[in-house]
């Protein structure tokens, strides 16, 4: 079962429930952590170009928050967001979002059957007022992948 959220901009946070994507997408065999991220960089990027927005730079203090909550997720085998003010602070941003989600096979998948499907993921991956990003990717003891995209800009 997949299912997605997400932290709008700033310090608010909504949860959304997506829709399972239909069975049969079992997990691609040897998908790496980097793998999948790298895939659902590059297909967010994607979607950013098709809509005329800059692509996302990756940022490494972004990136470890990204990390550490898909680290998180799949340790607890539960889906959740974390607080974004520590994000603001430690990684001098002006504002920042995220999406979660889990039990998407690869990292294509994540992006273009999950979070741009649903309005709320969508707004964040397209926001022009978010050029930062990080995404981090890991699996469960039971192979399910947890994803967190967290994104973040500047307007000073």
């Amino acid at each position: 079962m997949n299912r997605i959220a997400v932290a709008l901009p700033t310090t608010l946070l909504a949860a959304l429930a997506l829709a399972p994507i239909p069975a049969g997408s079992a997990p691609p065999t040897g998908l790496t952590a980097g793998r999948y991220q790298n895939q659902a960089v590059q297909a967010t990027n994607r979607v950013r170009h098709h809509h005329e927005r800059a692509g996302f730079r990756t940022q490494d203090c972004l990136q470890r928050f990204a990390e550490r909550q898909a680290r998180r997720m799949a340790r607890q085998d539960r889906m959740f967001h974390q607080e974004l003010r520590p994000i603001l602070r430690q990684c001098d941003l002006t504002t920042a979002g995220e999406n979660v989600a889990y039990g998407y096979p690869s990292g294509r998948s994540v992006v273009n059957d999950g979070w741009m499907n649903s309005e709320g993921h969508r707004e964040n991956i397209l926001n022009p007022g978010f050029r930062l990003m990080g995404m981090g990717a890991r699996q469960s003891r039971d192979g399910t992948w947890y994803a967190a995209q967290v994104f973040g800009g500047r307007t000073r």
